[in-house]
């Protein structure tokens, strides 16, 4: 592919209030997971511009598309395109296009973030080759992770999930901190032995044996995402959003909305059973049965 080959875009601008839009729709963690990825691409350089196309957000070097993110039921990605011509030694990349190239992220398995952040960078150093920009400014431009983080981003690396958590109820400091802080309650009473985590940028997480639930803040509401909410019985009818997907179900809490404290914890503790149950089932699956031996015959 050659710089006339390249897909433009030449409504791409700095800022696009169409991407802004797109992430603020946040129905379920998906968009989360690619908001990370995408706000690691705008601060590869001054030079990179954004717009929405085709329904999701693309990041381009001026006008040159280089990646975009989207998000799905199951899994967000992060796509590049020109995939097929990256280094990718840690074999992340899928696809079988001729030049674009994918790499899916899902909640429950782990992701090679440095691998990522990897091609990342390579496919806007790439674009600027491409486009005749390479020059002194690209070794800056391209590495903003390792120059930019702050001590605050630091910190917030060693420090705990409970306590980011805690620190978020405070920060948020009104009638969304009391409900986060309150769904936080119930969760741990429903299951003490519950895992706390901290992902995906900014995002309370409980899991025991895979993901529970979710703690999400918006301006208006607080949400609480079940990975597999639609495999839950709900006799109270708590669900009431994300009730189109296939996998998860959704909670969204507002500003004087009372909590069925019972019900809630019900909800939590089917969860917690729903993946200890899965992951009986898987390990067995991957345990072959062992042949019985027949006793020699004298």
């Amino acid at each position: 592919m050659d710089k006339d080959e390249l897909f433009r875009f030449a409504s791409a601008v700095r800022r696009d209030p169409r991407v802004e839009a797109w992430f603020l729709g946040l129905t379920d963690p998906m968009r989360l997971m690619a908001r990370e990825w995408f706000e690691r691409m705008r601060g590869l350089g001054p030079d990179v511009r954004e717009l929405l196309h085709d329904g999701y957000p693309v990041a381009c070097v001026g006008e040159a598309a280089f990646a975009y993110v989207n998000a799905f039921k199951a899994h967000a990605a992060v796509g590049f395109y020109r995939g097929a011509l990256l280094p990718d030694p840690a074999g992340s990349l899928e696809g079988d296009g001729k030049r674009m190239r994918h790499v899916k992220l899902r909640p429950s398995k782990e992701l090679d973030e440095k691998a990522l952040e990897e091609l990342i960078t390579a496919a806007y150093r790439d674009m600027r080759q491409q486009l005749g920009q390479e020059g002194s400014s690209l070794k800056k431009a391209a590495t903003p992770m390792k120059t930019s983080t702050s001590a605050a981003t630091k910190a917030k690396a060693t420090t705990s999930p409970s306590k980011l958590i805690d620190g978020r109820i405070k920060e948020l400091g009104d009638w969304r901190g009391e409900t986060l802080a309150k769904i936080r309650t119930l969760i741990k009473q429903a299951v003490p032995d519950v895992v706390e985590e901290w992902k995906w940028r900014g995002v309370p997480i409980w899991e025991r044996g895979g993901i529970i639930c979710t703690g999400e803040t918006y301006k208006d509401y607080v949400k609480t995402t079940f990975a597999k909410g639609a495999a839950l019985k709900d006799p109270s009818g708590l669900f009431n959003s994300s009730l189109d997907g296939g996998t998860r179900r959704a909670i969204d809490f507002r500003k004087g909305d009372k909590i069925n404290e019972k019900a809630f914890k019900a909800l939590v503790s089917d969860a917690a059973a729903q993946n200890a149950t899965k992951k009986v089932a898987k390990k067995s699956a991957a345990s072959p049965a062992r042949s019985k031996k027949k006793p020699k015959s004298a």
